[in-house]
């Protein structure tokens, strides 16, 4: 979202000092006698200040008549209301003031009727002759009106770089600028072309082992630059981070302030380069302008709003908020929105007051939710299409830290639309706040809070095995997040789609009892817990009684791995196959194991498997009952049981599968058997999809009981694009509820 609004700020009775030269005139007959100066400094009151950049130290005269200089006036007296009075020869031709110039008149040689105006006007300085201890300005009066009396605005030679870094956790480690000349003109007027070739310097300020901070100060007092295009790099850290900033300042004009503003937090940083007259940009002021800052009386602020010292950043709270700026700026400017924030209005209103001209801002803030960042929006003011003044809204994060699954919408919703458990977030409170959970009457509490200490939790989503709801039902929970005594609730509604798969635990594995069928992701395809149809009954004696069509349901269907889509068993008219096969596919191996497998639920590995053998070439022959000890010295029954099945109205031939008993729990494999190219089945050999291993995987190897040739459990190489049956298993879950 990026909003752009305009104003200008019409003229409401107030004059503002336009820092070009002034002169007031009363009039005399005489042709030289005394002259009568008062002093001000452009941009400035007229009145003395203690600032060494505003004081006038030393004062020289210089009248020019007819491009020849006539008359030269050193150590002027200056009174204390800034006047000072000069005994001319003649009251004709412009006279020239350098006050503070002492180092660029020792160089000079200035002689009287010999000295051209044109060598005057091109002196030139280093910016230490500028502004070493006092600050180099100067001023011109026209005397050809004959006025003995004129009131001259003196303008300081050089420009002034400022530094202003004012968030909390922003540190400022280094600043270069580039390609910056360190000898300019002394008078405004003089030739550029005198500046040619000057050599270009890069200026760097480091701040050691003391970063700059939380405040405004000067860097550099500059020669004027004709040139645009000085590179700025500004390296910082920040929370810890290392941060590097570039911008660009423009030609760099005499008597002018320019500002390099950091601003931001975390990540988020920017600098900008702000433009002012030296007045508003004086590194010590901190009080109201009429440069763009907040009118911090006449502002309405609502409950934890504030503003800075300056006036030039407001702090909005994470709660919901509307108030109204007003902001105090020159006549003509104008004052533009940029930036947006989530659930943030930002709208314009004008007036006029009696003083001074303002604009009115509107501000909308929705309540944050919890792992919002923090978000600007920024007032720029303009006047004359150059940038005077900025006022930042920074928009501040609900101070819930969270992390995870979970991101609430502008409403505190989080919905996830699909079956999710496990960690659903991490919650880090800040002192002072209690979270509980809440669950409606009829709803099973399936999420569930950990105490981590320190103000931490986790949010756990839970499961419940072979629930009856579990058919795409939604679920619900709201996160109830108050003070300790119960105030101030902030409530976060939670939502998932409770899907389920019929399990069985076996040695603390969940196994699932029926393979995949149709798409993986999809458990409207799947066989569901109120659709299994050997529920309260063995699913070994199901198989064995129940009709073709039923089995080759149960059977599920074939897959390569990559496509989510089961391949169906059909028929050409001469042999099976299933339809969709392909040569080049992924491989279950190293694929993740829950990309081919239900939301909840995932791929078993090798020693998923290995429980259910005595070895990786295990043959369980043809008993029905048998029993062994497996790998791991457990005691397992089990049975093999063959039937002959035919699909689709023609003879499929022998199929077995495979009942595994431990302590009480059954688990029955069955599965059809595999495609290895485009035409051929084999019809008894089950391939198991395995996680783990791209080369291998499990399956059984079986024969009919008419070849006698055993059924072998085994682990073994097989290429990828062999079809797999899929049995997942669920994965491990922290939080099982009842």
């Amino acid at each position: 979202m990026n909003m752009k609004y305009i104003l200008t700020l019409a003229s409401a009775g107030l004059f503002l000092l336009s820092g070009c030269l002034q002169e007031d005139f009363q009039q005399s007959p005489d042709s030289g006698g005394i002259l009568t100066v008062n002093f001000s400094r452009a941009g400035m009151t007229n009145e003395t200040d203690t600032n060494t950049d505003e004081q006038i130290h030393t004062l020289n005269a210089y009248r020019f008549e007819n491009g020849i200089l006539k008359e030269s006036f050193k150590s002027l007296q200056v009174n204390d209301e800034g006047m000072c009075k000069l005994d001319l020869e003649q009251i004709k031709g412009n006279i020239y003031f350098l006050a503070n110039g002492e180092s660029v008149i020792s160089k000079a040689n200035l002689t009287d009727d010999v000295t051209t105006l044109d060598e005057f006007l091109n002196l030139t300085a280093t910016s230490e002759e500028m502004a070493s201890e006092y600050m180099l300005m100067n001023g011109m009066a026209d005397l050809s009106s004959g006025n003995t009396s004129f009131s001259v605005a003196l303008k300081r030679a050089v420009a002034r770089i400022d530094l202003e870094s004012s968030f909390q956790d922003a540190e400022v480690n280094r600043i270069v600028i580039k390609e910056v000349a360190l000898t300019g003109l002394v008078h405004e007027a003089g030739n550029q072309s005198v500046l040619t070739n000057l050599e270009k310097n890069e200026l760097t300020k480091d701040f050691g082992e003391h970063p700059f901070k939380n405040g405004k100060e000067s860097l550099y007092y500059l020669p004027e630059q004709t040139s645009n295009g000085h590179e700025v790099e500004i390296m910082m850290t920040a929370n810890g981070g290392w941060h590097r900033l570039r911008t660009t300042l423009p030609a760099l004009k005499r008597n002018t302030v320019y500002t390099l503003r950091v601003y931001g937090n975390g990540a988020n940083l920017n600098v900008e380069v702000l433009t002012d007259n030296w007045e508003s940009g004086d590194s010590s002021a901190s009080g109201l302008t009429l440069k763009g800052l907040v009118d911090k009386e006449n502002s309405q602020l609502s409950e934890g709003v504030t503003i800075n010292e300056r006036g030039d950043t407001v702090f909005v709270p994470c709660w919901e908020s509307n108030f109204q700026l007003t902001l105090a700026a020159e006549t003509g400017a104008e004052v533009s929105i940029f930036g947006g924030a989530e659930g943030v209005t930002v709208t314009p209103a004008t007036r006029s007051r009696e003083l001074s001209p303002v604009a009115q801002i509107n501000v909308a803030s929705r309540q944050k939710m919890p792992g919002s960042k923090h978000e600007y929006v920024y007032l720029d003011v303009h006047k004359d299409q150059v940038q005077t003044g900025r006022v930042v809204l920074v928009f501040t994060p609900n101070p819930i830290e969270l992390s995870g699954l979970i991101q609430f919408d502008e409403n505190g919703e989080c919905d996830f639309n699909r079956y999710v458990d496990g960690e659903l977030a991490r919650l880090i409170l800040p002192e002072g706040k209690t979270v509980t959970l809440r669950f409606g009457e009829e709803e099973a509490q399936w999420m569930k809070l950990t105490d981590e200490g320190s103000n931490t939790y986790r949010l756990l989503g839970g499961w419940k095995p072979n629930d009856p709801k579990a058919d795409g039902r939604e679920q619900a929970g709201e996160l109830i997040i108050t003070n300790e005594d119960g105030s101030h609730p902030e409530t976060y509604t939670i939502r998932r789609l409770n899907w389920g798969l019929p399990v069985v635990n076996v040695n603390g594995t969940w196994w699932c009892k029926y393979n995949l069928r149709g798409n993986v992701k999809n458990f409207n395809d799947q066989i569901l817990i109120n659709s299994d149809p050997a529920k309260d009954s063995s699913l070994a004696d199901y198989l064995t009684s129940c009709s073709d069509n039923e089995f080759l349901h149960i059977l599920g269907d074939q897959y390569q791995a990559g496509n989510p889509n089961g391949l169906k068993l059909t028929h050409n008219g001469a042999s099976f196959y299933y339809e969709g096969y392909k040569s080049q596919t992924d491989n279950f191996g190293t694929l993740a194991p829950t990309v081919m497998a239900p939301d909840g639920y995932q791929i078993p590995d090798f020693d998923d498997y290995r429980f259910f053998t005595g070895s990786t070439n295990f043959n369980l022959g043809y008993f029905n009952p048998g029993a062994f000890n497996n790998g791991l010295g457990q005691r397992l029954n089990f049975k093999v049981v063959e039937r002959n099945a035919t699909f689709q109205g023609l003879q499929y031939g022998p199929i077995t599968f495979y009942d595994f008993e431990y302590e009480g729990s059954h688990w029955t494999i069955c599965g059809l058997g595999h495609q290895w190219d485009a035409t051929s089945i084999s019809k008894m050999m089950i391939l198991l999809a395995t996680y783990g291993n791209g080369g291998s995987t499990w399956m059984i190897e079986g024969y009919s009981n008419s070849e006698g040739r055993g059924n072998w459990f085994k682990y073994t190489g097989n290429n990828a694009q062999k079809t797999r049956t899929i049995r997942c298993i669920k994965t491990p879950v922290e939080y099982i509820y009842e």
